[in-house]
């Protein structure tokens, strides 16, 4: 079940939804932080300052960003008033230095400010002259110290690489950086310099993407690799860029089929009530679209619901399964209360919004899938033939005990908890979800 991202498109901000979503967007770009402390200024306006450039090849969509992120006594995230983290953008891609700035009101329960920088898809990027300061009384701005904020310090952060002070969010390959020197703006000047120039949109990706019409809709799909055939199917409001950290690993091993399901990413649909075992016929059809005979199927979330229902449906299609997060029926016994809660409320905001809302009548029909299905049967599940994992994490939004019922009632199932992970375990430790896939399906 992932209902978060459908509540983000709303802007529908319940608090622990909210960070559930910072902590598990992915996307193809490379973030780093300075972290400061402003107790000793709640309540007070803030500014922040910088200078950006970004070069990209023509067409490119690369850009550059650089938002503060503030933090309450309690470690919640909170917003500034009037200000939406703060953010500055950089969209001109002509490699020319620019000066920006926002502001915003530090929050009463404020405690830390953290000063994030992010870059997306291929170019260079430079950042430099970043500053934070408080209006400490009328017209007087007092600056709060921030680390090698100039980027000047020639030494590199010894245990990331990265400039002193700062600290990338996580390590990308795609990404390298480095302190440069610019002498246009005053001798011995040095910045930040951030590079990349293989990194893909996945989900966007004109080069391997295709569409194919089944069932009265349009399927999208990207194609990465060689081999034996792999389904990769997302979670419920997700596409394709949910697996931004599994694609470049299994396309090593198989050919990989991600796939946007029916309403959600770049694919359509035409009015049906969605289920899980709408979805299964779609993916059916898609294989025989592509004349695959059969393939290994790897779901996440409502994708290993859909991987149980095309197993069931359609066991000639069907190699090996992999499921993460998977459930058969929608109650407390298979999922945890805050979760049926949460989906109430989100199909309430949604219903409430509908007739006036665009993205309120693209997410109430997926937030009603949550509630309503799947409608499976443990035994149903007696007459899946492939050799099935069932994966879920320690601190999975599945109850353990469903996971493991899902598993046992399988004729060729084995079960898997991902210590100290949760739902979202795919983004959380790649590494881990990746080799227990592998592992499972065997590498050709």
């Amino acid at each position: 079940m992932r209902f978060v991202c459908l509540l983000a498109l709303l802007g529908i901000s319940l608090s622990s939804l909210a960070q559930s979503q910072l902590k598990t967007t992915v996307s193809p770009a490379f973030y780093f932080r300075q972290k400061v402390d402003v107790r000793a200024f709640a309540g007070k306006p803030y500014r922040v300052s910088g200078r950006m450039k970004v070069t990209a090849a023509a067409g490119d969509s690369a850009d550059a960003n650089v938002f503060a992120v503030v933090l309450s006594t309690q470690g919640k995230y909170v917003k500034s008033p009037g200000t939406e983290f703060g953010r500055m953008r950089a969209r001109r891609r002509d490699g020319l230095w620019r000066s920006y700035r926002s502001s915003g009101r530090l929050p009463a329960t404020a405690a830390t400010l953290t000063l994030c920088g992010q870059v997306y898809l291929n170019g260079t990027f430079g950042f430099d002259d970043f500053a934070v300061e408080v209006e400490t009384a009328k017209g007087h701005w007092q600056p709060v110290p921030l680390v090698n904020g100039d980027f000047s310090a020639a030494r590199a952060d010894s245990a990331s690489g990265f400039p002193n002070g700062w600290r990338p969010i996580a390590r990308v390959a795609a990404f390298g950086y480095r302190t440069a020197a610019d002498d246009t703006a005053q001798p011995g000047n040095r910045y930040l310099e951030i590079s990349a120039r293989e990194v893909v949109q996945y989900g966007k990706n004109a080069r391997a993407g295709h569409t194919v019409a089944v069932n009265g809709i349009k399927i999208y799909y990207e194609n990465y690799g060689t081999g034996e055939p792999l389904l990769l199917l997302h979670g419920n409001g997700q596409s394709i860029a949910a697996f931004n950290n599994q694609i470049p690993e299994l396309a090593r091993h198989y050919q990989v089929i991600a796939v946007d399901t029916r309403a959600q990413g770049q694919s359509t649909t035409n009015g049906q009530e969605l289920s899980y075992d709408l979805f299964a016929e779609d993916m059916s059809a898609l294989l025989t679209a592509l004349l695959i005979p059969a393939a290994h199927v790897v779901g996440w979330s409502d994708g290993g619901n859909t991987g149980l229902s095309l197993a069931l449906h359609h066991p000639q299609q069907v190699k090996k399964l992999v499921t993460m997060g998977a459930n058969l029926w929608a109650d407390t016994t298979a999922v945890t209360a805050a979760t049926l809660k949460e989906v109430r409320q989100g199909k309430q905001l949604t219903t409430l919004l509908y007739p006036f809302n665009k993205q309120a009548r693209k997410v109430r029909p997926l937030m009603v899938l949550l509630g309503k299905y799947p409608q499976m049967k443990a035994a149903d599940l007696a007459g899946i033939a492939a050799p099935t994992l069932v994966l879920a994490g320690e601190k999975d939004l599945i109850k353990e005990v469903h996971t493991r019922l899902i598993a046992s009632s399988l004729p060729h199932g084995q079960v898997q908890i991902l210590p100290g992970l949760t739902h979202y375990a795919p983004q959380e430790k790649p590494a881990v979800f990746n080799a227990a896939v592998l592992a499972f399906l065997g590498r050709p």
